[in-house]
């Protein structure tokens, strides 16, 4: 096995479990730990330096910026909360700019699925529906999708 192969496998490994604290922590306190974010920030521009160096580098920040400008917009409009704009950052710094777009469209539809499942369980259980829905499962499924396909070439 190469060291590329090593690193890559290494990354989706870390970032598979960094991913299931942010689930759990989002469904359970409702908010996205800076910390965890800023782990998947330097897992996603660590690994894109060992294997690509400089213009890895470049590469995983554009994406970092890029996810996090695109979810300034519905932050900015009350739809999403500061914790998952800083998520899709470190996602985009996994998945590199090229990744950011396939990754936010995967995201939006399972936010779409999740809001759905979400609802059928409030009223399955009888609660009152909720104002806002956690949408780190959401980042993290169409995000890991994006970052899974990659796995030959980054």
């Amino acid at each position: 096995m190469t060291a590329i192969a090593t690193i890559t496998i290494l990354k989706l490994a870390l970032t598979v479990a960094i991913s299931a604290a942010i689930v759990f922590e989002d469904l359970r306190y409702r908010r996205i730990s800076n910390v965890l974010c800023g782990v998947l920030l330097l897992i996603g521009t660590l690994s894109a330096v060992l294997c690509r160096g400089w213009s890895g580098l470049a590469d995983g920040l554009l994406g970092a910026a890029l996810g996090f400008v695109i979810f300034l917009i519905p932050y900015a409009l009350g739809g999403l909360g500061g914790g998952d704009v800083k998520l899709m950052a470190g996602f985009g710094a996994l998945t590199g700019a090229q990744g950011v777009l396939p990754a936010l469209i995967l995201v939006a539809l399972a936010g779409a699925v999740t809001a759905i499942l979400y609802l059928v369980w409030c009223s399955l259980r009888r609660r009152a529906i909720p104002v806002a829905i956690p949408y780190a499962p959401a980042i993290v499924v169409g995000s890991l999708v994006v970052a899974l396909s990659q796995m030959g070439g980054k």
